[in-house]
């Protein structure tokens, strides 16, 4: 910059307000930042007057305004010798102070932004203090009106948030980065209302779930663990200790650190947990098929409300439920025998989640089971459908959805007994025509049935009790289960989560057991193997009347 243009620059009133900032700020009274600004305008008319050029202006003149300030306080024997700690902080001199130096060296953006960015780590009290500081520029007795503590307390937080800031400053080469760590959830129950998954959707909620999942850790040591700003980090905490309904969140608080409110499992480990119920498969299959050739015609003959011939596609509503009820008896023998002394939480929702490297591909092979209801729809007082989805197959729906809403599925209730094709409207022989496309109902001549399984309400339990005997014939089989199971949750799970175990049988039972145990029966001709991923296999009506 040219001479001439610095010293237009000095006449620009928004320049002198700086100036005068920067004096005030140094001085007891009004009247002596106005003399003291008076020596730095001089002084720098006079230095400019001596160059032809300044190549970083705003640098020069901070480095003449400290100068000036240096010889201004000397002058006046305003500099004391020896200073208390909480009064230390506060003389700013350039040669003391680097922070301030840093930021009104307005030229150094670099620098700058070193420091905001150090700031922003701080935690809030600190982070409070030095904003109102150094970027609203409020004096420290107005900061301790604003914040409502002593003076003495502001000038403490700003000498430890500076002693922080000018440390890290130096070392400052740390890329804004998170771990690569993605989590994929599980639950079990009724969600609604009280589903944590929910609030962390986002990578920064679940990279701060994951970091704590083995240790409590503050929010400043998540900070610089994640190199993510305090205020990010404090709010996702927040979220997450709460939970959608207040009571159940993703994170706990013990003192003024956070741990991990359920149980997380590497993607890595998955296969090797799974191994527990997996190299049971060949016997489970073989008790499954014996069991199924014992009772053939107590399957067949079941008061079905839809016509049902293949006892290979009965099972596919009942092969989820020959899982889910083997591990509630595994369950049982582990409360019965490992943990007598461990309560169980008492909430309706329960998750757990695996931990994927971003990138990499999740070693589960899941099989989920969505339901839905509803009353007074279509004749019924009362309509239940669920629908299994996995490998093989893609859900028709998801949990949450309004019943009533579905053409298919209303379609499918009027169908039950049968409907000739020539009763129907011709929007309704649109819907017709879908619901046989995803395998809701089947046409057979002029009517139109439905081919997935409908049983009534009264008769559910007694269908599921079908595989009654194939559980009692298993139950040597889920007490060494329970066995070994134990001795993995004791070496695996968190002392603070293990009465989460449960939780815990619950993901190892359905990661891969189910998969596995599905392509096992495919193998030996015990399920029909699905034509298309959209079908009725899996898919159960219940009704009444």
């Amino acid at each position: 910059m040219k001479t001439n243009e610095a010293l237009k620059c000095i006449g620009d009133k928004e320049f002198l307000d700086k100036i005068y900032q920067f004096s005030y700020r140094r001085c007891n009274t009004s009247h002596d930042a106005e003399d003291l600004c008076s020596d730095i305008i001089l002084a720098l008319l006079s230095a400019l007057h001596k160059t032809e050029s300044v190549e970083n202006f705003y640098a020069y003149v901070w480095g003449i305004a400290h100068r000036v300030y240096a010889d201004y306080s000397k002058k006046r024997n305003r500099i004391r010798q020896a200073v208390s700690i909480e009064d230390s902080d506060l003389l700013l001199s350039s040669k003391e102070n680097e922070i301030d130096r840093f930021i009104e060296e307005a030229a150094d953006m670099e620098q700058m932004k070193k420091i905001f960015a150090e700031i922003s780590f701080l935690s809030k009290a600190y982070r409070e203090v030095m904003v109102l500081y150094y970027v609203d520029e409020i004096k420290v007795k107005d900061i301790a009106v604003r914040l409502g503590i002593n003076e003495t307390t502001v000038k403490q937080r700003l000498f430890s948030a500076r002693n922080i800031v000018r440390k890290e400053v130096k070392n400052m080469n740390k890329n804004l980065s998170l771990k690569p760590i993605e989590l994929s959830f599980a639950g079990a129950g009724d969600p609604i209302g009280n589903d944590p998954r929910s609030k962390a959707e986002r990578i920064l909620s679940q990279n701060i779930v994951y970091a704590c999942k083995d240790e409590a850790k503050s929010a400043k040591e998540l900070s610089e663990e994640l190199f993510v700003p305090m205020p990010y980090i404090e709010d996702e905490l927040d979220i997450q200790v709460r939970g959608e309904n207040g009571s159940y969140g993703l994170l706990r608080k013990e003192g003024e650190k956070y741990i991990a409110n359920v149980i997380i499992v590497d993607n890595n480990r998955l296969d090797e947990l799974g191994e527990i119920y997996t190299k049971h498969l060949d016997e489970l299959a073989l008790k499954l098929k014996n069991h199924l050739k014992e009772n053939k015609q107590n399957f067949l003959n079941f008061p079905y409300l839809s016509r049902q011939t293949d006892l290979r596609f009965i099972l596919w509503t009942l092969i989820s439920e020959s899982v889910w009820l083997m591990a509630g008896r595994v369950d049982d023998i582990l409360e019965e025998r490992f943990f007598k002394d461990i309560k169980t939480p008492d909430r309706k929702f329960t998750t757990v989640a695996i931990a994927i490297e971003n990138g990499a591909a999740c070693n589960a092979r899941f099989y989920g089971c969505d339901g839905n209801s509803a009353r007074d729809f279509c004749g019924y007082s009362f309509a239940f459908i669920r629908n299994m989805y996995g490998r093989r197959i893609d859900k028709h729906f998801s949990c949450g959805e309004f019943m009533s809403n579905d053409e298919k599925v209303g379609l499918t209730l009027k169908a039950i007994g049968g409907m000739r094709v020539d009763d129907l409207t011709d929007s309704q022989k649109e819907i017709a025509a879908k619901a046989i496309e995803c395998g809701y109902l089947r046409k057979t001549g002029d009517i139109i049935e439905p081919q997935i399984v409908v049983v009534e309400n009264k008769d559910w339990d007694s269908y599921r009790n079908l595989l009654r005997g194939y559980y009692d014939s298993i139950e040597h089989v889920c007490n060494e289960i329970a066995s070994e199971l134990h001795d993995y949750m004791v070496s695996h799970i968190q002392k603070h989560l293990l009465n989460e175990y449960k939780a815990y049988n619950e993901l190892v039972a359905g990661i891969n057991v189910l998969n596995d145990l599905i392509e096992k029966c495919i193998a030996e001709n015990i399920l029909t193997e699905p034509v298309n991923r959209i079908g009725p296999e899996g898919v159960l009506l219940v009704v009444e009347k």
